[in-house]
């Protein structure tokens, strides 16, 4: 697969693609010695770094922000590489500005978000909220949360899957998962106007 089509299927939102940003994006920074012990010290994990990259990339709009000339590997890593000194406060003009933006006076690469919260408390807030979108969505529909989770927490493929649910085909995994992130993000947004209510 070229980072190309990666790209493309990343954006489309297609399970194997994202299992293959985790193995090649967020696994090897997680390996990093010293950002596993920045990852150990603050309590981070694997899966909360692509989550967080999911976010960006898909629910923000992210994804589009590659552009074809570097490596997409890299690319993704520079994210991930962010959220981990985020977490650990330190300043972030240790990593590249995915956009390819200019630094400012301070040495800050243009477009990069700093954290004005704590890190910590912003990432139990995001996994609260996840929970809350998810009884919704298990409410909704329990198959398409579970396809949700074994992707998502688990990384079972699709295949995997639809032996383990006993779903007809594996495209219809892939098309109940594309269908259980969009009812994800358009509950989340439904929450977000309507403010958050109940319990974890």
């Amino acid at each position: 697969m070229t980072d190309i089509e990666w790209h493309a299927a990343v954006k489309a939102e297609d399970g194997e693609a994202w299992r293959l940003v985790d193995e090649q994006a967020v696994g090897p920074e997680c390996r990093s010695r010293k950002n596993a012990e920045i990852m150990a010290k603050h309590s981070m994990s694997r899966e909360e770094l692509l989550a967080m990259l999911y976010e960006d990339m898909i629910g923000r709009g992210k994804i589009d922000l590659y552009r074809a000339g570097g490596s997409f590997q890299g690319w993704l890593r520079r994210y991930v590489r962010g959220y981990i000194l985020a977490a650990a406060g330190t300043r972030q003009d240790e990593t590249v500005d995915p956009t390819g933006g200019e630094t400012d006076e301070d040495g800050v690469h243009a477009g990069v978000e700093l954290p004005f919260s704590d890190a910590e408390v912003s990432r139990k807030e995001v996994w609260n909220i996840a929970h809350l979108c998810l009884r919704d969505l298990w409410n909704e529909d329990p198959e398409r949360a579970l396809v949700l989770l074994f992707k998502t927490r688990f990384f079972l493929s699709s295949e995997e899957i639809r032996d383990l649910l006993e779903v007809s085909s594996s495209a219809n995994v892939d098309q109940i998962f594309s269908r259980a992130v969009r009812f994800m993000r358009e509950d989340w947004t439904r929450r977000e106007k309507n403010g958050w209510e109940g319990t974890f």
